[in-house]
């Protein structure tokens, strides 16, 4: 197999069960090479054979042995992404992964840092934790799950976070989690991580903007959102292509332009990860999105194929 650019081509050298529904893959790539570098908070997309495409936060990557290695939480109502690696993937496969990306960075100067994690969610939290760690970085971490059984990695937490900083809880033993109260007493100087469950995402930032966190100081990571990707129809122009398209009100740009033979790379294809992310060169986008910074947003100069629309009746791109 050839891996195409931005990807690495690499084989599954372990697998092993570290809580209730929750798969860790230790991937290797094929050809020795060592993990591209990265900062806490990066994931990959990974290519699985049936043809879906996942995303999924490196929990860690060797430089010294050249294994990285993933957390897969398998869903009830799974598309197919988590049954596929739970019950297929298997040690000697080979698959292609992307090159590390990061939209969930951790800021190098942060006076004080929070990590939330609901579920799964703490898998970059993880790894910006042993970031933290290793600078001697004042830090706290509140980790959320359903039940008992399905937290992970609590064993290194508690080696990483300072003494009394780290809080475990589950919904099934009655323990409360108020975001509010616990960002209140961080301070306002905190930055706050969040990643989980986009119904705990939405309930953490509601604390945070009640406790005076703001938006800046607020980063979460998406790795599923359901975008609402109908609205007004609009005339798009891909401008290196010279092809101009009407959007129907029903359809996503991606979807027009890869009809009319323009190549949209696409991943998610829910504005979680940013692979179709592309410059606007006039007209303003309707952003539908959750990997765009409000920075990014705000400038009008980016956006997402794969759901986002125009606000005006045309819109061209770099493309």
């Amino acid at each position: 197999m050839t891996a195409p650019e931005g990807t690495i081509e690499v084989e599954v050298s372990g697998r092993r069960i570290v809580g209730n529904g929750v798969l860790e893959v230790e991937l290797r790539p094929v050809d020795g090479s060592p993990w591209p570098g990265h900062g806490p908070g990066a994931h990959v997309d990974v290519h699985l054979p049936n043809g879906l495409i996942r995303q999924y936060s490196l929990l860690s990557a060797s430089e010294e042995d050249g294994t990285a290695k993933i957390a897969v939480l398998k869903t009830a109502d799974s598309r197919g992404g988590s049954r596929f690696v739970h019950e297929r993937l298997r040690p000697g496969h080979r698959i292609l992964v992307s090159e590390p990306k990061n939209t969930f960075e951790l800021g190098e100067d942060d006076e004080h840092a929070v990590l939330i994690a609901g579920g799964i969610g703490v898998t970059p939290l993880l790894a910006m934790a042993r970031r933290l760690a290793a600078r001697n970085a004042g830090f706290e971490f509140h980790y959320r799950v359903r039940t008992p059984d399905r937290a992970v990695y609590t064993a290194e937490l508690e080696s990483l976070v300072p003494p009394g900083a780290l809080h475990v809880g589950a919904d099934s033993d009655g323990s409360a989690f108020a975001p509010e109260e616990v960002l209140r007493a961080a301070g306002p100087q905190s930055t706050v991580y969040v990643c989980g469950p986009e119904a705990f995402m939405d309930f953490v930032r509601k604390g945070a903007l009640a406790a005076g966190i703001g938006a800046r100081a607020f980063r979460v990571e998406h790795f599923k959102h359901e975008a609402d990707t109908e609205g007004r129809p609009f005339v798009l122009t891909a401008a290196r292509s010279k092809v101009t398209v009407e959007v129907g009100a029903t359809e996503t740009p991606a979807q027009v332009l890869d009809r009319a033979g323009v190549f949209v790379p696409t991943a998610c294809e829910q504005g979680v990860c940013g692979t179709c992310v592309v410059g606007v060169l006039s007209g303003t986008p309707d952003h539908r999105d959750v990997v765009l910074t409000p920075g990014e947003k705000a400038s009008g100069s980016v956006i997402t194929l794969c759901c986002s629309r125009a606000a005006t009746s045309e819109l061209v791109v770099d493309l």
